[in-house]
């Protein structure tokens, strides 16, 4: 087998490989630096660059690169709104290729000018030929459901032929199938550049490219959605702490570990006190701003190692890693006094306090219904002793 054949089957079988991204993978982060690698890798690019919309900040914002300098694409932040060349891709859809000095400042401060854009796009877009009721059945195009005309060399736009490339984008921007498009339908976009070399960017590399962009734009979007229903099985929906199931799960697993291992941690159960009255005064939607405000009150008051959960109603469990009774009881006071001190204007500056269980492994038990069970007790004595305290058994 020849030189070149051997060429060819490698990069078929990188290309089978950036492919299976759409059918293998859901966790995001793989998605996108197998991607930005097999771009480089296949096609030879000199630099490529990735960039996601951030729809909440308004924003293209750069995320990873291969052959820029380190930090210079997760440094740009392009406003969706502006007018900046990265912007274009993602309403029309259509890869933009260019060789001219850059003005844009964004491609200026990335030094690129013979480069080009390619949409990565989350939604399947129409075909041209279904919005416009084509009937040029000799066009490549036509009737191929996943290809938009312009990533098929030799189609026509009614009896015109789009071979180049310009003239197909000038044909675009007055179709009603671009017409309707907004940056709603894309993740992002992917800069590929060939400044150093000099070397050409073929239609080709970017017509297959965009294809594949297309296909890994759909990637993108089913591990997002992949991603959030995690979460949500494991948040609780209110305060976006972990919920009971997952918090139990957890314990489970640090007794087993404590068990075989060794090691210590701590457990502590907290309650609202008077939570029954913060609702019948001031309605439960104030209830819940409350319940939020405690959420981030705890949050704030752990550690990066720990763990907080709302529990159940207005009561939340934390998990104190590598703790023994004396810190756990310190911890603890802590989260107590910054509970007491808060301000919280929806109930007229009244404050909230909460009480306090704690239990600590070996000290108090080696099981986990032994632990919850002693946490639990010592919370509600908490209670009965005044409130607005920690206890310990």
């Amino acid at each position: 087998m020849s030189d070149i054949e051997n060429a060819q089957d490698s990069k078929e079988l990188a290309l089978l490989e950036m492919l299976s991204l759409v059918y293998e993978e859901m966790d995001l982060d793989t998605i996108e630096e197998r991607f930005v690698n097999l771009t480089a890798d296949i096609f030879g690019f000199d630099r490529v660059g990735l960039f996601f919309v951030k729809h909440r900040k308004g924003v293209l914002q750069g995320k990873l690169c291969k052959g820029f300098d380190p930090g210079i694409i997760s440094s740009l932040e392009i406003p969706l709104n502006g007018k900046s060349i990265f912007i274009k891709p993602l309403i029309t859809g259509f890869p933009l290729i260019s060789s001219e000095e850059p003005t844009d400042p964004h491609t200026q401060k990335l030094g690129i000018h013979d480069f080009a854009l390619i949409p990565i796009v989350n939604k399947k877009r129409l075909s041209c030929w279904q919005i416009k009721k084509c009937t040029k059945a000799d066009c490549p195009a036509y009737g191929k459901k996943w290809l938009r005309c312009w990533l098929v060399p030799g189609t026509k736009c009614g009896n015109i032929p789009l071979d180049d490339c310009d003239r197909k984008e000038e044909m675009c921007r007055e179709c009603e199938v671009f017409a309707k498009q907004d940056s709603d339908t894309a993740e992002g976009v992917i800069v590929v550049d060939n400044s150093t070399s000099k070397k050409p960017i073929a239609m080709e590399s970017i017509t297959l490219l965009s294809i594949v962009a297309h296909a890994v734009g759909g990637a993108i979007c089913n591990a997002k959605v992949y991603s959030r229903t995690l979460r949500e099985s494991i948040r609780d929906e209110l305060t976006e702490l972990y919920n009971r199931r997952f918090f139990n799960e957890r314990l489970v697993d640090e007794v087993d570990r404590a068990r075989r291992y060794g090691g210590i941690f701590s457990l502590l159960f907290c309650d609202i006190d008077h939570f029954k009255e913060v609702n019948d005064t001031f309605g439960h939607p104030t209830g819940d701003k409350v319940l939020v405000r405690i959420a981030n009150i705890l949050r704030e008051n752990i550690r990066s190692s720990d763990m907080v959960a709302r529990y159940g109603g207005e009561e939340f469990t934390i998990l104190l890693l590598n703790t023994d009774k004396n810190l756990a009881r310190t911890l603890a006071e802590q989260i107590c006094r910054a509970i007491a001190a808060a301000m919280i204007p929806e109930i007229d500056g009244r404050q909230v306090t909460v009480s306090i269980g704690l239990a600590t492994f070996n000290d108090d038990s080696i099981s986990f219904e032994g632990l919850m069970a002693k946490a639990d007790r010592a919370m509600y004595l908490a209670k009965n002793k005044g409130r607005n305290q920690v206890i310990a058994l």
